[in-house]
């Protein structure tokens, strides 16, 4: 079988996708679904990400691609069960996005992104009565209706906080949240401490102390969008300057002829705040 080679790239990626389900395609691809190639969808996402943030303009190319492949090949399985085709996809989107843009496409005028933000919301309220059939049927629907559940954690608390606080249920002011804040973690302690676990290096599960910590992680995403922060974004820079002081720690340790295992706590913080300050060294040379 010679490989597709259509004058468009993308009709040579939907005729691959169809050559690798359809016989003398490849055993793999023939054996999956929708729900199994579901871990390479996120993997794909995740590394575009990945590439965005590190500004490699190469590799961000290479990881679209695979991400479009991601695509291309569930229209592909889609097609198959007669379910729709990847022009259906592509038609969708584009009416979905012209109607949503009244202000680029119509008459309406708008000035600032606020503004943008508050028509989408309404204009997707309009789709959803349409599908739904009537207002009065869409009037009885919850406002959170419509945010995936499959989305991640961090996520979904930001869309339902949204939501909730466009309809005014929010505290007006980041001391509130503090507020709160001060609140929870006091009833956390209490929960440790009826545990016993607040003294232990390792303690038991419990149902009533992860109920107080999903809290704090709730207040936490709260308090991001009270300072115009993106939670996940500053996790992840969190994450990678965790990564970049301990690693440094490991060269320091592994450079005195030591191992990290074999260091005590005390000792191990020391490396670490000589990383820190290496750290803020090479920053200012």
């Amino acid at each position: 079988m010679n490989p597709p080679n259509f004058p468009s790239p993308i009709q040579n990626l939907l005729k691959l996708a169809s050559d690798l389900r359809g016989e003398g395609g490849c055993p793999w691809d023939q054996e999956q679904t929708h729900t199994s190639v579901i871990p390479h969808l996120l993997e794909e996402t995740y590394e575009v990400v990945d590439t965005i943030e590190a500004g490699d303009d190469s590799h961000f190319k290479e990881e679209l691609g695979d991400l479009l492949f991601q695509i291309v090949f569930h229209c592909q399985l889609a097609e198959e069960r007669g379910a729709f085709r990847w022009d259906d996809v592509v038609q969708g989107i584009f009416d979905k996005l012209v109607f949503r843009h009244p202000h680029v496409y119509g008459e309406t005028n708008l000035t600032s992104g606020e503004e943008v933000i508050n028509q989408w919301d309404e204009l997707k309220a309009k789709e959803r009565e349409i599908k739904l059939g009537t207002k009065a049927t869409y009037s009885k629907s919850s406002i959170l209706d419509g945010i995936p559940m499959a989305l991640p954690a961090i996520q979904r608390s930001e869309k339902i906080q949204k939501k909730v606080a466009k309809q005014g249920f929010n505290w007006p002011t980041i001391e509130g949240v503090f507020k709160k804040f001060k609140e929870e973690i006091l009833e956390l302690e209490v929960e440790l401490t009826k545990t016993n676990s607040i003294s232990n290096r390792k303690a038991e599960y419990d149902e009533r102390t992860e109920d107080e910590l999903g809290d704090l992680f709730f207040l936490l995403i709260n308090l991001s969008q009270k300072l115009s922060i993106d939670p996940e974004t500053c996790l992840r820079k969190a994450n990678q300057k965790f990564e970049r002081r301990f690693s440094i720690l490991e060269e320091m340790v592994n450079s005195d002829g030591k191992q990290i295992i074999d260091q005590s706590l005390e000792e191990l913080d020391i490396y670490w705040e000589k990383a820190k300050k290496k750290i803020k060294l090479e920053v200012k040379n």
